[in-house]
């Protein structure tokens, strides 16, 4: 397909070894970007339970070096000589492969992509400092509400997830041999996924090429696992050295959430949260209770999720909590004003025409779900899709959400168990 507003061209491609992805053709842009993908996240490790920091590890170690160079210092000189950038990252489910350069310099930065997934340097001499580095990351993320809560809080309701101080205790657990088998099981050739967008100056046929070469053994894709979620007492995770008070509400809807029904939860996130006009976190800065706030939603093969989560100060916390119960219970009764429909389309709207500005922003919006089913999204059918939406999706949207009954909170700071059951009674009249 071509866009009115970066002309571009979508090929989906199956390498002769059983790899999938798509070529994104961008004959304006400057940029090449690359992401590979792998069902490789922390939940395939083999002993989660005791390691399930190897897939962490073995990304620090992949992301530092290749076969070809496998010096932690001359791969980065030689990757980065003319400014490119390049990155990997582990999730539960994946461990994706980043890289963005200029497009005079495509093909090199592509060898060395490959080399690095196909060929890693996993060396003993390295291996205690990235284990050092990790640690240290993970140590970091123990002060950092935003991180430890969302891990602690879907543990609590269900999910197969560690807490990161199990995350750091499994350390002393791992070994090399660990990182080298991770990598043998789980980067194959068929559990391997890819986009590549930008401009290849006319060489589509030695980019699929270049993805036929790539050395990889054969396996899977590897399924996402199912999780079996119930609803859970409220978390207080204690730091008398934090005075504000982060706070989190995870809700579960158990199956997934179509396209358009997405849509519309994400337009109710904006009309609950989403500008200083919006319901719960424009008023709540009208009257002082707090400084920021926000909703999100996603939605995974058998579940999905509706999280809130913001800071106030210990003392305005049972005020911010009357605000969000006051305004969803509204949503529940299906008190959504059409003016604020209309500002969320709008909203959304302009997003749309702001959103595939570069290379990078179009292989962003196409990997997610590609990556997690194969679809490849359309970017002109998104305003027939943002227009679409209705009150109604919305109000029964969130009422499945509150049927399910599926939840927890989570609170982070100086506060208490009493504040957490405290907060945790008000919310529950929504169920």
């Amino acid at each position: 397909c071509y866009d009115r507003y970066m002309r571009y061209e979508v090929t989906e491609y199956r390498t002769k070894r059983g790899s999938k992805g798509l070529i994104i053709d961008a004959p304006d842009a400057t940029v090449v970007t690359m992401r590979f993908d792998f069902r490789a996240g922390y939940c395939y490790v083999a002993d989660y339970d005791n390691k399930s920091q190897v897939a962490h590890l073995l990304e620090h170690m992949m992301a530092m070096s290749c076969g070809k160079y496998p010096d932690h210092v001359e791969f980065e000189t030689v990757f980065t000589k003319n400014g490119a950038y390049h990155n990997a990252l582990t999730s539960p489910f994946r461990m994706d492969y980043v890289a963005e350069c200029a497009d005079f310099e495509w093909e090199r930065i592509f060898e060395l992509m490959r080399d690095q997934i196909c060929h890693p340097s996993l060396q003993e001499r390295y291996f205690d400092s990235e284990m050092g580095n990790v640690r240290s990351e993970l140590t970091g993320n123990l002060s950092i509400a935003n991180r430890i809560l969302p891990p602690a809080l879907a543990q609590n309701i269900g999910f197969n997830n560690k807490t990161y101080p199990q995350y750091i205790e499994s350390l002393d657990n791992i070994t090399l041999s660990d990182l080298i088998e991770h990598h043998k099981k789980t980067h194959t050739a068929q559990n391997m996924r890819y986009i590549i967008t930008g401009n290849f100056g006319g060489k589509l046929d030695k980019l699929k090429e270049l993805l036929d070469d790539f050395d990889l053994p054969d396996g899977e894709r590897f399924a996402i696992p199912a999780e079996n979620l119930h609803q859970a007492k409220p978390i207080v995770i204690s730091r008398d050295e934090v005075p504000g008070i982060s706070f989190l509400v995870l809700m579960e809807n158990m199956r997934e959430l179509t396209d358009e029904e997405d849509e519309a939860m994400g337009q109710l996130n904006h009309i609950l949260n989403g500008t200083m006009k919006s319901r719960i976190f424009g008023r709540a800065r009208e009257k002082g209770l707090l400084y920021g706030c926000s909703s999100s939603t996603s939605s995974n093969k058998d579940h999905s999720e509706w999280g809130f989560g913001g800071q106030a100060n210990n003392d305005n916390l049972p005020a911010v909590f009357d605000l969000v119960v006051d305004e969803l219970a509204r949503v529940k009764r299906g008190e959504i004003d059409n003016i604020d429909i209309e500002d969320a389309k709008s909203f959304a709207l302009g997003r749309y025409r702001m959103g595939i500005q570069t290379v990078s922003q179009m292989a962003a919006y196409l990997s997610g779900r590609y990556f997690y089913d194969e679809v490849i999204l359309n970017y002109d059918d998104e305003p027939a899709k943002i227009r679409g939406v209705t009150k109604e999706q919305m109000v029964e949207q969130a009422r499945q959400f509150f049927d399910s009954n599926i939840w927890s909170l989570g609170i982070y700071g100086t506060t208490d168990q009493a504040m957490a059951d405290q907060l945790h009674a008000k919310f529950a009249k929504l169920f």
